[in-house]
């Protein structure tokens, strides 16, 4: 009798884990909806020659690789940070010669030691010198590596964290307008703690993230419980960004076996959650892109989710009621006065795949921002067989979006975690890296086309933080913002990119910043990078000159 009970019991489990792979192997050779895109928009990308291989620790670090883009010499031309695993040195590669060095001794990039992981990263102007500094998260807290003149120094910042969270994403921007940068870490359940993947209603599990208000010095104190962000919840990332158009930065929060929260800057130190899409719902929002995908002017958010990978039953885990668990991808078109609205199914992204990080850029100069997406899971299993592409998704002009990874030879093989896109051989096309953990990560070059651009550079430090900035020509109006985080756990390029399609003729482009000024360039030239801090020089010398007394 109990052989035949352990029979039937092998017999079940078999067909389970036939089931289970079924849904990956399906996800892994499927197409999810019937589309079509003009050949001349699909843009072609050259792979080249990038060494670095992420070495992942997965009984001691969170499943993360983060890395960031950085200007380290004030050249217009990115430099790329990899964050390192608990055995490996972080490094930082340049593009010279038609692929990717390391050039971490030519920085002096300071060593981190065998015994941390780097976890988050991001790149923002601290000291206001002119150069670009690294903050870096790693399980013993947050380190700030500041740039003069192209060389790094290490200061450990003071991080304030309980004993169970462990840093994750970063986001940094000044929120209450005094001229510095104030910090949003957020954190994640230290690895010896986890107890599950799936765990949605246990209230009491999870880390509590941070936010960090800057002392003037570069020193910070916690002020998470008097601004009204005291919670306990598993938090990938958040990034500020101003989502009502009032000056001010807001934040919205990436939870893991959670929701996305939106939460309203109220000027005085303090914040107020919104509520949108996911309140009160369940979902596992990992990676956040941030743009203004259907250029109207205000912030839409991507977040990707386990989509159609995992059985829908396996992946709802502890949830009671299932009509409040969302596993497909997510699209906040922003809609005004804070409402939000889930447009996912109607631009033809919701039933993609298990993801990670996403990002919003135009990768073919229409004028239209594409999607980035990265997949696979480097901790489950049948992830090591069945291999998702990772997604590189073309905006039409209906504003829906068709995968062109394949035609435009990006697919992704191994284990990603993000996009990181720039201009690194400054053709005015936007270059891609896949960031990848445990396996090599990938960079490719993109081949151009006939379309036009423009590319705005700001400083990168508080006052630039979180500004807007619009692009308007005959057409069409484009927006895009100065936002540290987007993607997961890193950073992307501070050179803000605009593609103009045919038109080649810009009547305004406009910065609003966060502290309420305004500055405007009337009639610039198109295909080049206008430097914003040049161009306010040149107009203070016009305006005195046009104040002077005629002798």
């Amino acid at each position: 009798m109990i052989k035949k009970i352990l029979k039937i019991l092998g017999l079940l489990i078999l067909l389970l884990l036939i089931f289970v792979i079924g849904f990956f192997w399906r996800d892994s050779v499927s197409d999810k909806y019937e589309v079509s895109i003009k050949k001349e928009k699909i843009p072609t990308f050259k792979p080249v020659p990038l060494d670095f291989t992420h070495q992942y620790n997965s009984k001691k670090s969170l499943p993360i690789a983060p890395s960031a883009l950085i200007d380290i010499n004030n050249d217009n031309v990115d430099e790329v940070f990899f964050g390192g695993g608990m055995a490996q040195e972080d490094a930082i590669f340049a593009y010279r010669n038609n692929q990717f060095v390391n050039i971490s001794s030519e920085t002096k990039l300071p060593q981190k030691g065998t015994s941390t992981t780097t976890v988050g990263i991001i790149s923002a102007d601290f000291d206001n010198n002119g150069f670009t500094d690294l903050l870096i998260g790693r399980e013993d807290g947050l380190h700030l590596y500041y740039n003069t003149n192209g060389v790094f120094s290490a200061q450990k910042i003071d991080t304030p964290m309980n004993e169970k969270s462990n840093p994750a994403g970063i986001t940094v921007g000044d929120i209450d307008k005094d001229g510095d940068l104030d910090i949003f870490l957020a954190t994640y359940l230290k690895k010896e703690l986890m107890e599950g993947q799936t765990i949605f209603e246990d209230y009491e599990y999870g880390s509590t993230s941070e936010l960090l208000l800057n002392n003037g010095d570069n020193t910070f104190k916690s002020i998470t419980k008097q601004a009204g962000l005291d919670y306990i919840h598993n938090t990938f990332q958040g990034v500020l960004v101003d989502i009502n158009n009032d000056s001010w930065l807001d934040l919205v929060v990436v939870h893991d076996t959670g929701e996305a929260r939106t939460y309203k800057n109220n000027g005085d130190l303090t914040f107020t959650m919104k509520e949108n899409p996911l309140t009160k719902k369940f979902a596992y929002p990992m990676g956040l892109a941030v743009g203004d995908y259907n250029n109207d002017g205000l912030v839409d958010f991507m977040f990707s989710n386990t989509g159609s990978t995992l059985p829908r039953f396996l992946a709802k885990g502890d949830i009671k009621n299932a009509s409040l668990f969302n596993e497909k991808w997510i699209l906040f078109r922003n809609e005004g006065g804070f409402k939000f609205k889930d447009v996912a199914e109607e631009v033809k992204i919701a039933d993609y795949e298990f993801s990670w990080g996403c990002t919003f850029a135009d990768m073919n100069n229409d004028g239209l921002q594409d999607l980035m997406v990265a997949e696979n899971y480097v901790d489950l299993a049948p992830n090591k067989l069945f291999r998702l592409p990772s997604r590189l998704l073309i905006q039409k002009e209906d504003h829906t979006f068709v995968p062109t990874e394949e035609e435009s030879g990006v697919i992704n093989p191994n284990f990603g975690i993000t996009a990181l896109v720039s201009d690194f051989n400054k053709d005015g096309y936007l270059d891609m890296i896949w960031t990848n953990i445990d396996t090599p990560s990938l960079a490719y070059i993109n081949q151009g086309g006939n379309n036009n651009f423009v590319q705005i550079d700001l400083e990168d430090n508080a006052e630039a933080q979180g500004a807007k900035v619009t692009i308007e020509t005959r057409k069409k109006t484009l927006t895009d913002w100065l936002v540290t985080g987007e993607g997961l756990a890193s950073d992307q390029t501070a050179i803000l990119h605009f593609g103009l399609g045919k038109e080649s003729e810009i009547n305004k482009i406009t910065v609003d910043y966060v502290n309420g000024k305004t500055f405007e360039i009337d009639h610039p030239e198109s295909n080049r990078i206008i430097d914003i801090k040049a161009e306010i020089e040149v107009k203070k010398i016009r305006d005195s000159i046009a104040k002077a007394p005629v002798q």
